[in-house]
């Protein structure tokens, strides 16, 4: 089986070098908005639409610089050879060379395996201009050769007018082409003269499908979102349901630059499959960038992982690409938590890693519905706070969401070390912070949080340094920094306002209350007051009740000013690594 093993990028565009290598089936670019992801997949383009032709010197990261692009293609798990461009500014003129690079023998072999390869890119803009080597056409010619292969060329015919009928009416502005009169053409021409080859005839429909094209094709952007998600879905199905049965060797790559363009979310999980599925086929692989969370989060055992992933970042005006390696399964439990929540991570510049659900609510609402004011910003010393208070949009700059900060919920405590180490390794040490309770067991936590530092950052430490590598230990419980005689007198004032009038309710009024007032001494404090809320004040779920509390408790200034100020560090030291870049 033929596969792209991995590609070497020097000095184009915003790459001034990277190499980037690529999952069997599936690779995923994703991560930084703006980091020029869409330059990684230009690059893989120029190998196999021979549009290396059209480098020109705006595609120079520095001019003084050739442009080196070199691709391994490998069959069967072993290395087969290294497709290379090199692109050269000497004068006013760029200078390519491909062939150049080759002896003779070499150029026989690379060519033989060119003339196997079916490749399509689709661009951002899902841009019609481009007739000659427009993605939808070759889509149509993919599903044709695919039918060629299994059928005889009279059902090729036969089928030929549903298949261009259904996407000529999609991309032509008139609905009403027909191609009988085309199709029995040649069949006369063809079919009964003499007998052809299915090269023939496909090429003599692509050249009919092409003509009509020049006459009546609309652009893109003048399609409606509708129309735009039937031709991208439809095609991508034609061309699954063509694949039945095939066991040709052509190698077959699709490179779509984000997936997610022009797509209702019902549609982006539709392509999804059509996309997964079409990567476990054989000789086949597909690239693509995306925004989307169902694009990342969809992993499958030995087929899409962590691994498949290629995060795209921006350092210092160039872009760099990481992958994370899991080997040993060391991301297992952490990918099946991202299947289900948590997603976000891929598309954050830092993460705040808690233990459950009410702080993963909690925390965003504390920072975006605390009252904050200047005085909570006149320690942080950062000329981006001293602008946050001339501009007086203190809670803009308290708002994680604005900021593009995740908080995470790893499910249990002893998770956030697995998760720690996971995202230092993704966003980079500086940007991960994770919050844990100091409880009846953090005797045991202390060992995990050290070994955790240590395999980070490669030194052990004490507890009184865990808050330099971004270890928050509270002093107690999350819940403990509630104000409890506010949350008693709250609780005391509604249930018996609620159930005033109902006298068989005022013995067990009479008991909630003292539950209430011993609230504080509970061992579990949080699921005393959870229990009261959900059996009396109907607030159903945790989710439920940590959201209406989180709100109530920031109206009404019942947070511990503790809990506050270790928010407010939290963020102070997030803003000091994002100006350090």
């Amino acid at each position: 089986m033929y596969k792209l093993k991995e590609i070497k990028i020097i000095n184009f565009k915003s790459i001034d070098y990277a190499v980037v290598k690529f999952a069997n089936n599936k690779t995923v670019f994703v991560w930084k908005n703006n980091a020029w992801k869409s330059n990684v997949l230009k690059a893989i383009t120029l190998f196999f639409s021979w549009k290396h032709k059209k480098i020109n010197i705006n595609n120079f990261n520095d001019r003084s610089k050739d442009i080196v692009l070199e691709t391994t293609i490998s069959k069967d798990s072993k290395d087969l050879f290294v497709l290379k461009i090199v692109a050269s500014i000497i004068g006013d003129e760029v200078i390519v060379k491909y062939e150049d690079n080759y002896s003779n023998e070499e150029k026989e072999s690379i060519n033989k395996f060119l003339s196997k390869v079916d490749f399509v890119y689709i661009p951002t803009s899902r841009s019609l201009e481009d007739k000659e080597h427009s993605w939808y056409s070759k889509m149509i010619d993919f599903i044709l050769k695919n039918k060629a292969e299994n059928i005889e060329n009279e059902e090729v015919i036969d089928n030929l007018e549903n298949i261009v009928q259904a996407v000529k009416k999609i991309i032509t502005k008139d609905d009403n082409i027909n191609f009988n009169n085309w199709v029995n053409d040649i069949n006369k021409s063809y079919l009964n003269i003499h007998k052809p080859n299915n090269n023939e005839i496909l090429n003599d429909l692509s050249s009919l499908i092409n003509e009509e094209e020049k006459k009546e094709l609309t652009d893109f952007d003048d399609l409606t979102l509708w129309t735009k998600n039937s031709l991208f879905i439809a095609l991508f199905d034609l061309y699954y349901k063509s694949l039945w049965d095939i066991k040709n060797d052509r190698f077959k790559i699709f490179v779509i630059d984000h997936v997610e363009n022009f797509l209702h979310p019902h549609s982006i999980r539709l392509i999804d499959k059509l996309l997964q599925d079409i990567s476990e086929t054989e000789n086949t692989q597909i690239i693509y960038s995306t925004h989307a969370n169902e694009l990342v989060s969809n992993f499958k055992k030995g087929k899409y992982e962590i691994d498949s992933i290629r995060f795209v970042y921006k350092l210092s005006s160039h872009t760099k690409i990481k992958q994370l390696e899991n080997k040993y399964g060391n991301y297992d439990k952490i990918m099946i938590n991202l299947i289900f929540k948590n997603t976000d991570i891929f598309f954050s510049d830092a993460v705040i890693l808690v233990e459950w659900e009410t702080e993963k609510i909690s925390i965003p609402n504390i920072y975006e519905y605390w009252p904050w004011n200047k005085e909570n910003l006149l320690d942080c010393g950062l000329d981006t706070c001293k602008k946050t208070i001339w501009q007086n949009k203190i809670n803009d700059f308290f708002n994680l969401y604005l900021k593009n900060i995740a908080v995470i919920d790893v499910g249990w405590k002893w998770a956030l070390t697995d998760w720690y180490e996971f995202c230092s390794e993704l966003l980079g040490k500086r940007n991960v912070f994770a919050i844990i309770d100091r409880d009846a067991n953090f005797f045991d936590d202390k060992r995990n949080i050290e070994r955790s530092i240590k395999k980070v950052h490669g030194k052990y430490v004490k507890e009184s340094e865990y808050i330099d590598y971004n270890w928050v230990v509270l002093d107690w419980e999350f819940e403990n920094y509630y104000k409890w005689e506010k949350i008693k007198e709250y609780l005391s004032t509604v249930l018996k306002e609620r159930y005033k009038d109902d006298y068989t309710m005022k013995k067990e009024i009479s008991q909630l209350i003292y539950k209430i007032e011993h609230l504080k001494y509970n061992n579990k404090v949080s699921v005393s007051y959870e229990k009261l809320f959900k059996t009396y004040l109907r607030w159903y779920g945790k989710p439920t009740i940590a959201f209406n509390l989180c709100i109530w408790l920031c109206q009404n200034d019942w947070y511990k000013i503790g809990l506050l100020d270790i928010l407010k560090k939290v963020l102070y030291k997030i803003e000091w690594n994002r100006n350090l870049g």
